[in-house]
């Protein structure tokens, strides 16, 4: 098929800003974001839900972007292919050229961040995180994993959230000069400086943004019932479910749409960790943390430390 194909790729890690960042860029007038913005098409050893759209090959998934025109920058942001053991290698035989950004957070607050998302999705049933994060052996082994569930490998929350595995593959596939690697804590601190960071690294220029607000946050399910099935219905509603999902991100004004979510879902903080338990997630992840320190050349101590 001919016309705009994806050239850049906002790749995870997951629950690291990578929504808040997509949404700033899709707003500069030389980025096109397709829908849905995380078509998950390059992961193929990772299933995918078809909630929102069914992408039965190639045409289908660069007919998403159909309508990017002449945007010098055309964006996939799919967290799944840093996840993924294929993807990167796909996307690159596929746009050699590509560019990738990665954001990389505190992978205890990954693990405890993602493990929210996966019940907010109903892809995970057990909402408590330590009982979630004891239950990894047993799910390798196919056991205790729930029926919603669509990939049972998203639920391994140590594998998930050592991004510093992740990155070292990126680096072993892409130039240099075709990554940038930014940090979820610097977009809390600074967002407009890690904004033109990406912007100088896609060659765009600067649009004049101040509004940084927090896109996709901590959330959790009003009305459960509702929520499983809009976000993991029977597969005999699925093509129902994925026609309004688009009807209504058609027709709908963004401040309805605004409404609409709000009413389905509150933000609130999660739950603390107990500090035996935090803990334990430190020494869990600290070889990974030393791996993204070697990578980076940043020291990440403060992810670590037991104090």
């Amino acid at each position: 098929m001919a016309g705009p194909r994806p050239n850049t790729f906002l790749i995870g890690g997951p629950k690291c800003g990578t929504t808040s960042l997509a949404h700033y860029l899709s707003e500069h007038p030389d980025v096109f974001l397709g829908y849905p913005k995380e078509p998950s098409f390059w992961s193929v050893d990772l299933k995918r839900s078809e909630a929102v759209v069914r992408l039965r090959g190639l045409d289908d998934y660069l007919a998403l972007y159909r309508r990017a025109g002449s945007a010098k920058i055309v964006l996939d942001a799919s967290t799944s292919y840093l996840l993924s053991e294929v993807a990167v290698a796909r996307i690159l035989a596929f746009a050699p050229d590509a560019r990738f950004i990665v954001i990389l957070r505190n992978p205890a607050e990954v693990a405890h961040a993602y493990h929210m998302e996966k019940v907010f999705n109903h892809q995970e049933d057990v909402e408590d995180f330590e009982t979630a994060w004891s239950l990894q052996q047993e799910r390798r082994a196919g056991r205790r994993v729930p029926p919603t569930c669509v990939e049972p490998a998203e639920l391994q929350y140590l594998a998930v959230a050592s991004l510093g595995r992740q990155l070292e593959r990126v680096t072993s596939l892409v130039r240099s000069e075709q990554l940038l690697v930014l940090f979820t804590e610097d977009m809390a601190r600074d967002p407009r400086a890690v904004y033109l960071a990406a912007l100088g690294f896609l060659g765009l220029p600067d649009d004049g943004r101040t509004d940084f607000p927090v896109v996709g946050g901590a959330h959790f399910n009003r009305f459960r019932r509702l929520s499983r099935l809009y976000q993991a219905p029977p597969a005999i509603l699925k093509p129902l479910v994925r026609s309004a999902k688009r009807l209504l991100r058609a027709h709908l004004s963004a401040a309805l749409k605004s409404r609409m979510t709000a009413a389905i879902a509150e933000h609130r903080p999660r739950a603390a960790i107990p500090r035996s338990f935090a803990l334990d997630l430190r020494r869990a992840f600290a070889a990974d943390v030393a791996l993204t320190e070697q990578l980076t050349g940043r020291s990440l101590r403060h992810w670590i430390d037991e104090t």
